[in-house]
């Protein structure tokens, strides 16, 4: 399982995106996101992000669960240390890890366990699913690109064309249809299911 593999960090920052389009977008990503964190108890005692990029999921988790001891990891030391940056003031257990094979956590560590935009990255997403089931006791929130309406947008806009609108980096590709399906190879039940154009995100219990 090399590191080398998998695409460090955002390929576009999509969180900072000047486009009226990608800003669009990413209002109903942002949307979809606080809503399932509503859906949620308040007395969260535990959070971790796994694959955390630039710490902005972070921010709207303290926000949400203040009382939350907060954990995040990724897979790219820089992006690490630029959502150190980002989330100055706020108390983080920060570490560099890979999704597949996250040691420096124990079982049933974490109340919510969050991995946005992830899944489709790793060489070996089932095994990426169950180290997140793995280290959840209570709830996972996961979100994937929504296939192939991510791609045809992409190629609408001009972008990756010698790859079919394929972003560098995404090794995964689910439809609706496929995604739930992934999701069974746990022992999850699905809470909410959401599909922010072009995103698809559920949220999960542990059973």
């Amino acid at each position: 399982m090399s590191n080398d593999e998998i695409v460090y960090g955002n390929y576009e920052d999509k969180y900072n995106a000047t486009n009226p389009i990608s800003k669009m977008l990413m209002r109903g990503f942002l949307r979809a996101f606080h809503n399932n964190l509503h859906n949620l108890p308040t007395d969260l005692q535990s959070i971790c992000e796994v694959g955390c990029g630039e710490g902005e999921l972070l921010k709207r988790l303290h926000t949400r669960f203040p009382q939350a001891l907060l954990s995040a990891t990724d897979l790219s030391p820089d992006e690490v240390d630029e959502a150190k940056t980002n989330c100055a003031g706020i108390p983080i257990n920060f570490s560099v890890q890979n999704a597949q094979q996250l040691d420096a956590y124990a079982d049933s560590s974490f109340d919510l366990v969050v991995c946005c935009e992830v899944l489709e990255h790793l060489p070996d997403p089932e095994r990426g699913l169950h180290e997140l089931w793995r280290i959840s006791s209570k709830y996972v929130l996961v979100s994937v690109p929504n296939e192939p309406i991510w791609r045809m947008l992409n190629l609408a806009r001009g972008k990756y064309i010698r790859h079919w609108g394929n972003t560098p980096g995404h090794l995964n590709h689910w439809t609706i249809l496929q995604f739930p399906k992934f999701l069974q190879n746990t022992p999850f039940t699905p809470v909410k299911e959401s599909y922010p154009l072009p995103w698809q995100m559920v949220l999960l219990e542990k059973r």
